[in-house]
């Protein structure tokens, strides 16, 4: 008769190729995700980066219509310098037309500025295009190769859920399989460890001597005090 050990050493070597095809069809879709992310993050740069653009092209037009409307007010108050004979009138229309002068030099060196940033960005947009077109082709390339991946991991999953139902014993009561099913998740996919002499070979740590007694026995489950794992004796 299958003694409890065998039964959850019979499990545990499907489960351990179980975890990592399960492990396998977590990591894929992930990796794909992160990937996907990263396209969608290089194309906001380059949206970003068009907006940016726009903005500066905007304002460059706010400025060729502010100094076209100054440069008309210029022209008017030379005319008014040249008809008025009141000193006070043609002093107060030089001092204005000097003050817009100003203003439309600052705001033409501001312009200016303005549409070397644009350039810029224009060449930025272009150097991140052409690596996003390189990246989409990366991404398409490594998604078809995942879809062949996630398959065949797939298909090993569901063939090892098979052989595990299959495997599937009278001998382990449903607390027994919940302890081990908890252990499985949080050991990753090792829920048993060999004892030899009285060392716990997964974490080399010294097992206590009842412990060993009732390992001996064989009838009911024991745990490393240490790693909390199922000990099994080698040979068993």
């Amino acid at each position: 008769m299958e003694t409890l050990v065998q039964a959850l050493r019979a499990l545990q070597e499907i489960d351990r190729d179980l975890y990592k095809a399960q492990a396998e069809l977590r990591r894929l879709p992930a990796e794909r995700d992160r990937r996907r992310d990263e396209l969608a993050a290089r194309q906001a740069q380059v949206d970003q980066a068009r907006e940016q653009i726009t903005s500066l092209q905007l304002r460059v037009k706010e400025i060729e219509g502010m100094t076209v409307t100054q440069g008309a007010r210029i022209r008017k108050l030379e005319k008014e310098t040249l008809s008025s004979r009141d000193m006070a009138v043609v002093e107060a229309c030089r001092y204005e037309m000097r003050s817009l002068k100003r203003q439309i030099d600052e705001a033409e060196r501001e312009g200016l500025e303005f549409v070397e940033q644009a350039e810029t960005l224009e060449s930025r947009i272009g150097e991140l295009n052409e690596q996003l077109a390189a990246d989409r082709s990366a991404f398409e390339t490594f998604q078809a190769a995942l879809e062949i991946e996630l398959t065949e991991a797939q298909g090993l999953h569901d063939e090892l859920r098979a052989k595990r139902e299959e495997r599937m014993s009278d001998t382990l009561s449903p607390e027994t399989l919940s302890l081990y099913d908890r252990l499985i998740g949080a050991r990753d996919g090792e829920a048993m460890a060999a004892l030899e002499g009285k060392i716990c070979q997964a974490c080399y740590m010294e097992v206590m001597p009842n412990l060993v007694v009732r390992l001996a026995r064989g009838r009911d489950v024991v745990q490393c005090p240490s790693c909390d794992r199922i000990l099994y004796r080698l040979g068993t």
